[in-house]
């Protein structure tokens, strides 16, 4: 019996407005793609299985990976963005349960944190985990060079 891959995605379910606090800074980001603080974000609504989404995320942007998220002000940009272009369709983000050690990692390296206490579970998101082969919309990431 093989198991099954899992990543995170995070899935929408009722409407919410949600209020973005925070400092911005202006960064350049291609066309199409927006900001926080010093990074780029892009969603993308093509279907795709985790990895296929990874790899168009680096595809499309030199450094560009599925999106991390390294502070709750910058989920509640996610969700935001996220809810720009729809309330309904899970979307996958950057993270993956490692195999060998069974810890949830992110697409740039970095681990997951669970004490930096990323919203979720709450109003219109719900961070979960899924079977990587299912097809969803995807958000990707970059740090444009300074």
């Amino acid at each position: 019996m093989v198991a099954a891959a899992r990543c995170a995605l995070l899935l929408l379910g009722c409407t919410a407005i949600l209020q973005v606090t925070g400092a911005r800074f202006l960064v350049d980001c291609p066309m199409g793609w927006s900001y926080y603080k010093t990074s780029c974000f892009r969603y993308f609504r093509q279907l795709r299985t985790w990895d296929e989404a990874e790899a168009q995320c680096q595809n499309s942007y030199s450094g560009a990976h599925l999106v991390w998220v390294e502070e709750p002000k910058e989920a509640a940009t996610l969700r935001r963005v996220i809810s720009y272009y729809q309330r309904s369709q899970p979307v996958w983000f950057g993270l993956q349960l490692q195999q060998v050690r069974g810890r949830w990692q992110w697409t740039n390296g970095g681990r997951y944190n669970e004490s930096i206490n990323l919203p979720g579970n709450a109003r219109f998101s719900v961070w979960s985990s899924a079977d990587c082969q299912r097809r969803h919309h995807f958000i990707c990431k970059f740090t444009p060079s300074q």
